[in-house]
């Protein structure tokens, strides 16, 4: 009987985890209203019966439903709760706060980076070769910057060797390419 429990206690906590990272994605996509009734009715599914594995299963059943709806949309799931900020410079003493650096070259729909404790030159001639013995890099924008994940946000901060025209660039094309960035730089 313990054995059963324990199953369902994680099969409910599973569930649970899945209900979230969807509503995270889904707000984070500006599209939590438009499901926003179907949330709220899987919550009190599993508020009100927590103890009824049919009923956990099939909540479960309606998330993947879901979930497998916005992949054929074109939705990259993965992602789940995960986030990525930018915000504003920093300076060499970002590392005393946890930053570190990074250099990404910005196609129109890639993105090549290479991140590391050398200098942002370094850094960016290490892209570069990079890209040369690829033969397949498309031509990029260059930006140095300073990351950290803060939770599950990715923060990235423009550093000391990026113009503000530049930042002004990337906060441009940020805009409508920021779940690109995010899945491309999800490992860093």
């Amino acid at each position: 009987m313990n054995r059963f429990l324990d199953r369902l206690a994680e099969s409910a906590s599973s569930t649970w985890r899945l209900l979230s990272d969807t509503t995270n994605f889904l707000s984070r996509q500006k599209l939590l209203e438009e499901y926003e009734q179907d949330l709220r009715r899987w919550r009190e599914q599993l508020s009100h019966h927590r103890t009824d594995a049919r009923v956990m299963k099939d909540v479960r059943g309606d998330i993947v439903a879901l979930r497998r709806s916005l992949r054929e949309q074109g939705y990259d799931l993965r992602l789940g709760s995960k986030d990525i900020a930018l915000e504003g410079y920093r300076h060499d003493d970002a590392m005393a706060e946890g930053f570190q650096r990074l250099v990404v070259g910005l196609a129109d729909d890639e993105v090549y980076y290479v991140s590391g404790q050398a200098n942002h030159i370094e850094l960016a001639d290490a892209l570069e070769a990079q890209c040369r013995q690829k033969r397949s890099c498309k031509p990029y924008r260059l930006h140095c910057l300073w990351y950290r994940w803060r939770n599950d946000v990715l923060v990235l901060s423009g550093a000391a060797s990026e113009t503000a025209q530049m930042f002004e660039e990337l906060k441009d094309w940020f805009e409508t390419n920021r779940e690109l960035l995010l899945r491309k730089l999800m490992r860093l």
